[in-house]
C-alpha cells in the first residue's frame, strides 16, 4: 500500500527479450558495460560451449567448445 503512489517509478526498469538456444544454459552473465552477455551451455557431459552475444545487435560474437573427446567428462560452470 505505501508504494502505491510510486508505482510509475518502478515500471519498465528492465528490457527483456526471449532467446531460444540450441542447448540448455548453465550460467549467464552480463558484462559491466551491459553490451555483451556470456553464456555457458551444456550439450551433454562431454561438450560445453562458451558463447558471447552482443546485446545491442543480437549477434553471437564468440563461440568456444570445451571438451569434446570421448574421454572428456568435464564440468564447466562459470567464466571469469
Amino acid at each position: 500500500m505505501r508504494f502505491l503512489p510510486y508505482k510509475n517509478v518502478f515500471k519498465d526498469l528492465l528490457k527483456q527479450t526471449n532467446v531460444i538456444t540450441m542447448y540448455p544454459i548453465v550460467t549467464m552473465l552480463i558484462t559491466y558495460d551491459s553490451t555483451r552477455a556470456l553464456t555457458v551451455t551444456k550439450k551433454d557431459d562431454r561438450f560445453y560451449y562458451i558463447k558471447m552475444y552482443d546485446l545491442e545487435q543480437y549477434d553471437m560474437t564468440f563461440e568456444e567448445c570445451i571438451g569434446g573427446g570421448k574421454d572428456s567428462y568435464i564440468k564447466f560452470k562459470e567464466v571469469e
